[in-house]
């Protein structure tokens, strides 16, 4: 990347550049990149092959093997279809999105049921999904902050604990969720200088297949859309069109699936059945856990006798009814929680009940790591937010502030969190990047403006 200098730059080149100029990938360093992501995957694939045998416990109906996606991508594997996310048959389903279960359906197809070479393909699909969120991180942080900042948060992501730890140590959706959501925010933002028809079908297929993998992923559309309309007006670019082109994209690809759950339980259920089971579980009197035992019916005895005796929908409805009767009758209540699971999402604590840390040995680890990687993320935005980089934040922001919002509502998790990661990471490295920059200055020595991608405006 050729050296700017920042004495010759008006105040709308540096806009422009804060915003992020225009690359394709043969400008990118691809060597850097692919080393990222080859350590990445061979760090995510030793891990998942030395754990992957603990997934082949026979306990619950292989209940370690996925969970409820596992349970599903069994019956889809046993010609029951998309049905069964428990212990025992229990008809159709629509408790889960159907992207994840179908790609576990698919390992167990090629290798067989509950079987390690079957642990193993579905391990080396999370770990592929991780190692390739590297790519949308460096470009993230490259049109942000520039390519030291970039290439700082991309090793970090290869490296990335969290990331890592999901990639093995769940057999679930979230690196998938969190790829899906990383390359939904780049193409969000490329879009504010894209005129090609074909970068909007491609926004509107990212969109229709994120909602099919976690309709969550889809909360900070409303206001990333707005946020990019006005960044195209102010630009003089078009968008009522390319937009409808795009809704269109995404609501063909989530139709089938619509129309599948309506002609199934005979009500509208755009893409997952389960919300107020979600609600129910965080606002039921037991803060015992995050998650606690007592509300879910892979947990609790007489929540799953419920859920045998009513059917999915019957017993999704008694949720439904229960969650809004204790929220009614307990509203301080359930707003102290909420302010209890706003403060774990950003910092990892829960309790110091030693109950809860018997079951959760690593709490107070994660806390420490979680609440560091906090402050940096804010050390990043506030720079940030004081440097030409402002607008181009918004984005991150918007996401940081209405992703985790549902969370906050029903449960959030570590992993529950994930989609949020590549930003925080992001924000984080900038944060020592810059403080780092800041401390040389303060000793004298020279800087060099263009290497941290945020140029200061023109005198």
């Amino acid at each position: 990347m050729p050296r700017v200098e920042s004495s010759h730059l008006s105040l709308q080149q540096c806009e422009v550049h804060a915003l992020g100029t225009p690359f394709t990938f043969p400008q990118l360093p691809r060597r850097v990149l692919l080393w990222m992501f080859l350590v990445a995957l061979t760090m995510r694939l030793v891990v998942s092959f030395v754990v992957c045998s603990d997934y082949l416990n026979p306990a619950r109906n292989y209940w370690s093997f996925g969970c409820e996606a596992g349970q599903v991508a069994s019956s889809l594997y046993h010609g029951h279809g998309f049905a069964s996310p428990f212990f025992v048959p229990s008809g159709p389903t629509a408790l889960l999105p159907p992207v994840y279960p179908y790609l576990m359906f698919a390992c167990m197809k090629l290798f067989g049921g509950y079987t390690a070479a079957s642990a193993m393909a579905i391990l080396a699909l999370n770990s592929l999904f991780a190692a390739l969120t590297v790519i949308p991180v460096f470009c993230l942080g490259w049109r942000t902050f520039g390519e030291r900042t970039a290439r700082i948060a991309g090793w970090t992501w290869a490296l990335f604990p969290y990331s890592i730890y999901l990639s093995a140590g769940r057999m679930w959706v979230d690196t998938l969720a969190c790829l899906t959501a990383s390359l939904m925010l780049l193409q969000t933002i490329r879009l504010t200088e894209r005129r090609s028809t074909c970068d909007w079908l491609l926004w509107g297929a990212i969109l229709g297949i994120g909602a099919l993998i976690s309709p969550v992923l889809l909360g900070p559309l409303p206001f990333l859309a707005v946020w990019l309309i006005a960044r195209r007006r102010k630009a003089g670019l078009r968008w009522i069109f390319p937009m409808l082109v795009s809704a269109l994209v995404c609501l063909t690809l989530v139709a089938p699936w619509t129309i599948r759950n309506y002609n199934t339980f005979h009500r509208l259920v755009p893409v997952r059945d389960g919300f107020w089971l979600e609600v129910h579980e965080g606002n039921c009197g037991d803060t015992s856990d995050v998650q606690p035992d007592s509300s879910h019916p892979n947990t609790s005895a007489a929540e799953f006798a419920q859920w045998v005796s009513l059917g999915e929908i019957g017993y999704l409805d008694a949720k439904k009814v229960e969650a809004q009767a204790f929220i009614r009758e307990h509203p301080a209540y359930c707003a102290w929680v909420t302010l209890r699971r706003f403060a774990y999402t950003w910092t990892g604590f829960w309790t110091l009940d030693r109950r809860f840390l018997a079951n959760e040995p690593f709490h107070i680890p994660n806390v420490l790591f979680t609440t560091i990687l906090t402050a940096l993320m804010l050390l990043g935005l506030a720079y940030g937010w004081r440097s030409s980089a402002r607008k181009a934040l918004i984005p991150f922001v918007l996401e940081l502030l209405t992703f985790p919002v549902v969370f906050y509502l029903t449960h959030p998790s570590m992993d529950y969190r994930h989609p949020l990661d590549p930003i925080i990471v992001i924000l984080a490295c900038y944060g020592v990047v810059e403080w780092l920059r800041r401390r040389n200055a303060g000793k004298g020595e020279r800087v060099d403006n263009s290497s941290r991608g945020v140029l200061p405006p023109h005198p």
